[in-house]
């Protein structure tokens, strides 16, 4: 199955095919398993298969909702930026502290 045909899939086929792709997937490595796979190709297209059909459904979801995307990545990107500020804080409060019981004098 090519990109375009891919892309002309409705949701539900989408789904179903990514279903179909994954239990296709399964087998494969099945028969990987105990030695009966001859064509050992076909475990790398069934994956790249299922990557594309995935990227196409989240394609058709961010386009359903743009805002709601565009929120959502603006509180992972703040929440990410708050997580580096603490980390940096967390350094030098770590460093402070080792510089402080260097500088303590032993009796």
């Amino acid at each position: 199955m090519n990109l375009e045909e891919m892309r002309a899939l409705s949701d539900t086929d989408l789904a179903a095919e990514i279903q179909n792709q994954h239990e296709e997937w399964r087998n494969l490595r099945f028969q990987n398993a105990l030695g009966r796979l001859t064509q050992y190709h076909q475990i790398s297209e069934v994956r790249k298969a299922i990557a594309k059909l995935k990227t196409i459904q989240r394609e058709r979801e961010i386009a359903a909702d743009p805002l709601g995307h565009l929120a959502q990545t603006t509180k992972i990107r703040a929440r990410r930026r708050r997580e580096r500020q603490d980390e940096k804080l967390a350094k030098r409060r770590y460093a402070r502290a080792q510089a402080n019981r260097k500088t303590r004098r032993r009796r």
